[in-house]
């Protein structure tokens, strides 16, 4: 071979070198440029994703509230409602206990009356009868009637003064029995829907915080992944520059070998 073909291939080869450098240094570019693309829409991907799940969250935790409040005034009105009806249904009982009351004392007085009545025109009568003739029997008589009316009249009075109290009490026991079962059931429901009030509350309180939790590993995980291939694309992109160096290097001294020759 003669020094012209050597001088030849020289230049080619510096010329060969000079473009493969330009291609590496467009491909690392181009590379690099690429990475940055996809790590700034990977990391827009992520903010939008937990901005939108965010958003989902709070808007079933108001919706939840919402329904667990409207379920609370609707417990709330049914007692209200409850504890009137109650309220009417006794005093109603009352009204009509008095009623009943104001009546029987009524037709009872009515009868004794027309009982006096009655007692007085029959001693009229037996006075009238026997004026003359059996004075003494009359008075005797007369004060025996006298004397057991009164004691049958206390008798009934008092007979009757004991069943009304009686009924009475035994009206207002039953009453206050059953208003004081009335309000422990409006206690216990109020208290089981407090409780589930709560019980839901919580339940989606531990939901936020578990979705909260799996969000921030999940986002680790992707800057964990992230990092490791920055890593790795600089290391690649050393491992180039060094290659590129390197030829340069070389092609740098044959280029000066050419000189030395020519």
């Amino acid at each position: 071979m003669s020094a012209a073909e050597v001088l030849q291939n020289v230049d080619t080869l510096c010329g060969e070198s000079i473009v493969g450098v330009n291609v590496v240094l467009m491909v690392m570019i181009s590379a690099a440029t690429a990475v940055v693309f996809v790590m700034v829409v990977m990391v827009l991907m992520l903010v939008m994703f937990v901005l939108v799940l965010l958003a989902t969250t709070a808007t079933v935790f108001i919706v939840v509230h919402m329904l667990v409040f409207m379920v609370f005034v609707s417990v709330l009105l049914a007692t209200t409602a409850t504890v009137f009806i109650v309220v009417l249904m006794f005093m109603m009982f009352v009204l009509v206990l008095l009623a009943t009351t104001v009546t029987v004392f009524i037709v009872v007085h009515m009868l004794m009356l027309m009982f006096m009545v009655f007692v007085l025109m029959l001693l009229a009568t037996t006075a009238t009868v026997f004026t003359v003739v059996h004075m003494l029997m009359f008075m005797v008589f007369v004060l025996v009637l006298l004397a057991t009316t009164v004691t049958v009249f206390i008798v009934v009075h008092m007979l009757m003064l004991m069943v009304f109290v009686l009924v009475l009490l035994a009206t207002t026991v039953t009453v206050f029995i059953v208003v004081h079962m009335l309000m422990f059931m409006v206690f216990v429901l109020v208290l089981l829907a407090t409780t589930a009030t709560v019980f839901i509350e919580v339940h989606m309180l531990v939901f936020v915080v578990f979705m909260v939790v799996i969000f921030a590993a999940t986002a680790a995980v992707l800057v964990m992944v992230v990092m490791v291939l920055m890593i790795m694309m600089c290391f690649m992109l050393i491992m180039a520059v060094m290659r590129m160096i390197v030829t340069t290097a070389a092609t740098a001294g044959i280029c000066g070998l050419h000189g030395i020759f020519l």
